[in-house]
């Protein structure tokens, strides 16, 4: 058996489709004192959570060890590998988490952990179709269809060319990444979210028009300058420089621009300039956008999963969808003071009230306020993909980048190519298609 699972790891490693069911190391009925938790949270994002966890251990008696890192799917594979994962993940990509559960590594969370009422002003809770029993949970959530600029510099739709937008593809291993968020708003800015839906769950195929066009229209833009602003967003780092506070404020290539199109969590880049920025939802500068005053909003949510089943797991994760947890971990007015940023939930009972009126960070409180007033809520696209095709995703982003005037027909195919690969492999090993992702636009 355990060479059946070094096997099936290894092929998880590559691509995330392993050889068959599997179970955990280290799996024992007795009760686990001292919990694991591995996170994508580093820095000023991971001390308010390790706070949070501190809560848990006075109540409970238990400890909790956090690892945090960037690199938290590459370690996540690493301890399973080794057959010793930590107890709960969390993860910002759904896609993961599927496949995951179909392979048999994550336990079903218990009756009650979820308030599935709780959860309905979004698709927090997608999950395919198929699928009786929650196996995660979502603990924090970002809004992506917006676009920051330096307060008292109001954005002019008419001066919003490439030039000055920061655009930056590097991000480590996952490289790529910010311009596949570019094409995803694009697309459902310009073919609204039932058109977007059918793209992110395979119903629509990626040669297909809509598809093709949010291509093209990303890249008429970034063709601007005769292909500059292309060059430098291949050439630059999402972050920004080493050391600086982040692109929107920084030097040098990509950096000390007007705009940025980038997530709610940005301004933990921004660093200590981050109460500086200010947004406008990205319809209203976004090339393309059908309307500029459209309520539709792209989304995303890290979403915690237990790796390892034992009553004090259940009981964490019973704690980290509880609407008092979260309100603890979106923290209150004296942290704001201290210059803090709060985090947001996608739990109900963690609205617009929570966060200052005035005086404070009234930056929060807009993003919160598009969160609950969109028309519709879609999760991020690659992130609910499968992993082989949010990889090729990133590739052929950087590839279109290169020469942003080409075609993009072709990279597309390849894109295709693979997806039809990926179902084919998937109905050998489980004599069945994949269950339709259910809610991924709510």
């Amino acid at each position: 058996m355990r060479g059946a699972r070094t096997a099936a790891l290894g092929a998880l490693s590559l691509l995330l489709a392993l050889a068959g069911p599997v179970g955990c190391a280290g799996d024992t009925a007795e009760p686990r004192r001292t919990l694991t938790v591995l996170g994508p949270w580093t820095g000023a994002e991971q001390q308010p959570f390790e706070e949070l966890l501190g809560l848990f251990e006075a109540e409970h008696g238990v400890s909790v060890e956090y690892q945090g890192t960037t690199a938290n799917r590459e370690v996540l594979l690493s301890g399973l590998l080794a057959g010793d994962p930590p107890d709960i993940a969390v993860l910002p990509v759904l896609g993961d988490l599927v496949d995951y559960e179909r392979e048999g590594f994550l336990e079903p969370l218990d009756k009650g952990v979820v308030d599935e009422e709780e959860y309905d002003g979004g698709p927090w809770l997608a999950q395919p179709a198929g699928m009786e029993e929650r196996h995660w949970i979502p603990v924090k959530v970002d809004l992506k269809s917006i676009v920051w600029y330096r307060k008292g510099t109001e954005p002019d739709l008419a001066r919003a060319d490439a030039d000055r937008w920061c655009v930056g593809m590097g991000s480590d291993a996952t490289s790529g990444w910010p311009g596949s968020d570019w094409i995803e708003d694009i697309l459902l800015q310009r073919s609204g979210p039932e058109v977007y839906a059918d793209w992110v769950t395979g119903e629509m195929e990626w040669t297909d028009r809509p598809v093709v066009e949010a291509w093209e229209t990303w890249g008429e833009f970034m063709s601007g300058g005769g292909g500059r602003a292309a060059r430098e967003a291949l050439a630059t780092d999402h972050r920004g420089p080493e050391g600086g506070d982040g692109l929107l404020f920084g030097t040098g290539p990509g950096g000390g621009c007007d705009l940025e199109h980038q997530g709610s969590f940005a301004r933990h880049l921004y660093g200590p300039r981050a109460p500086e920025a200010d947004f406008v939802p990205s319809p209203r500068l976004l090339p393309g956008a059908a309307d500029r005053d459209g309520r539709d909003r792209e989304v995303s949510a890290d979403f915690a999963a237990m790796f390892r089943e034992s009553p004090e797991a259940q009981d964490l994760m019973r704690f980290l969808a509880s609407r008092r947890a979260q309100r603890v971990w979106a923290k209150d007015e004296a942290a704001w003071a201290r210059g803090e940023i709060p985090f947001f939930s996608a739990h109900e009972g963690v609205g617009e009230e929570r966060y200052p009126a005035g005086g404070g960070d009234t930056v929060s409180r807009r993003i919160v306020r598009e969160l609950e007033e969109a028309r519709r809520l879609c999760l991020d696209a690659s992130d609910v993909m499968p992993p082989m095709i949010r990889r090729v995703f990133y590739e052929k982003v950087l590839e279109f980048l290169a020469d942003p005037g080409q075609d993009p027909t072709g990279l597309l195919e390849r894109i295709q190519e693979v997806q039809e690969e990926s179902g084919r492999q998937y109905v050998q090993r489980f004599r069945r298609k994949p269950d339709r992702l259910d809610q991924v636009c709510r």
